[in-house]
């Protein structure tokens, strides 16, 4: 028989034994639960595309030459992103598994998730609020990796939230609602951030915004969701944990793996055009940083807002013409909107081919977690989805190091704006790549 609801002493800090019966979720309740998603997606989207490429402009106002031998390269505004975003997407694949292993096995009385959403949480606010403040790119990375410290501390214990609360027959609805409130709080964040930015010219007031979310969402959460409490003794071997959780079986589960690489590609695509998405609207068409921060916040929530729909309708599709396919037709629908990009003539041209990626990007994010959760072993369900967020999280880890530099060095110390029209063309290839490392996936369903 399911042990009963243990009751803390404080009345919003409701605690379940481990082994309690999950009871189904109201809709509001669904909403409080996935609150957190929207602060991160509210901060994550905008700070990443639209705050930190304004702040490294602001303090690197000129390329540096570094002379290696016969050869010489150009280190400008894009290398300089490409360094903060690679130590943000390092912190999410190494740190993030790592606390919410240790999370398994808290054994606090409040319960096990809390206590690393609370310190994740504040740790947030209080590094946001820094970031606002600093005065060069050196204090910015350094207050960057600490805010990557912190959100992934809250992260991957609040992500193992779902399993715990959420009953087995509406985990489906609960994702639902997750997706839904990552993509609002993008959607906010781009319209927030962009409108303070233009008529006030205000980055600071524009950054304070995002502990503001944060705080409001973490209290929603710590406050309103009950936490599981753990009487069994603790799992003394929580280091080994986490380092096989990060193996798969790539013989057996083939197809998988392959999926995985076809994955890891396809969102490199994205999250290539994001990252330096402002940069290429102000310096190719000679807008102010704020006009560009809202330009490229427009752009970004277009693809945001059309891959809403398409990730609603996607599914439909899937079943009569086949994931695969639909994941070949997502690859080949991002090729051809990124080669449309390279030759883009004016900024209504780019919102345009904007809303192609949408398009590729809403197919493929529908379909790539059924087809996913087709693939994988039953039994090993957690640990192999977890594999799929070190794919994605390291889209960016990649992505980022190999882009900014090309582009710096195709700008030849701002002379030149080529280096982003290259940018366009490498992302296709990272389309072209899904599109060829799909095709050994066989479209089966493994019991």
């Amino acid at each position: 028989m399911a042990s009963a609801t243990v009751r803390s002493p404080r009345r919003f800090l409701r605690t379940l034994n481990e082994t309690a019966v999950r009871e189904p979720i109201s809709w509001r309740g669904m909403l409080v639960l996935s609150a957190f998603w929207f602060a991160i997606a509210y901060v994550m989207q905008p700070l990443g595309s639209t705050i930190i490429p304004i702040l490294v402009g602001d303090f690197i106002t000129h390329a540096t030459t570094l002379q290696i031998g016969p050869i010489a390269f150009h280190v400008d505004l894009n290398t300089y992103i490409a360094i903060l975003d690679t130590v943000g997407a390092a912190f999410a694949i190494v740190w993030q598994p790592a606390i919410g292993a240790l999370s398994d096995n808290l054994t606090a009385a409040i319960g096990r998730r809390r206590p690393f959403i609370a310190i994740g949480v504040v740790g947030d606010i209080v590094f946001l609020t820094v970031i606002a403040f600093v005065t060069s790119y050196w204090m910015l990375l350094v207050a960057y990796v600490f805010l990557q410290m912190a959100s992934n501390t809250a992260q991957g214990p609040y992500q193992g939230m779902l399993p715990d609360q959420v009953p087995a027959d509406q985990r489906a609805e609960a994702s639902g609602y997750y997706g839904m409130m990552n993509m609002v709080g993008t959607i906010f964040g781009f319209v927030v951030v962009g409108a303070i930015l233009i008529p006030t010219h205000h980055t600071r007031l524009a950054i304070l915004t995002l502990p503001l979310v944060v705080a409001v969402a973490g209290g929603l959460v710590f406050f309103g969701v009950p936490d599981r409490r753990i009487t069994r003794k603790a799992d003394p071997s929580v280091a080994r944990s986490v380092f096989l959780s990060f193996a798969i079986d790539t013989k057996r589960y083939r197809d998988f793996a392959w999926l995985m690489v076809s994955r890891l590609f396809f969102l490199m695509a994205p999250v290539g055009v994001s990252s330096f998405a402002l940069n290429y609207i102000r310096f190719t068409f000679n807008y102010s940083k704020e006009q560009a921060s809202l330009y490229s916040s427009i752009l970004l929530a277009i693809v945001v807002v059309f891959a809403a729909v398409m990730s609603m309708t996607a599914g439909f599709l899937a079943q009569r013409y086949g994931k695969k396919r639909m994941v070949a037709a997502a690859c080949i629908i991002g090729a051809v909107g990124s080669t449309l990009l390279i030759f883009a003539p004016s900024l209504m041209w780019i919102l345009i081919f904007g809303v192609i990626l949408g398009i590729s990007l809403g197919v493929f994010l529908s379909v790539d977690w059924a087809f996913m959760t087709d693939l994988i072993p039953k039994a090993e369900a957690g640990r192999y989805m977890g594999v799929s967020n070190i794919a994605t999280a390291s889209a960016g880890l990649i992505a980022r190091p190999i882009l900014g530099p090309i582009i710096d060095a195709f700008n030849n110390n701002r002379t030149s704006t080529v280096g982003y029209r290259i940018m366009f063309g490498i992302v296709s290839l990272f389309y072209a790549i899904a599109l060829v490392t799909l095709r050994p996936v066989r479209e089966i369903k493994v019991e």
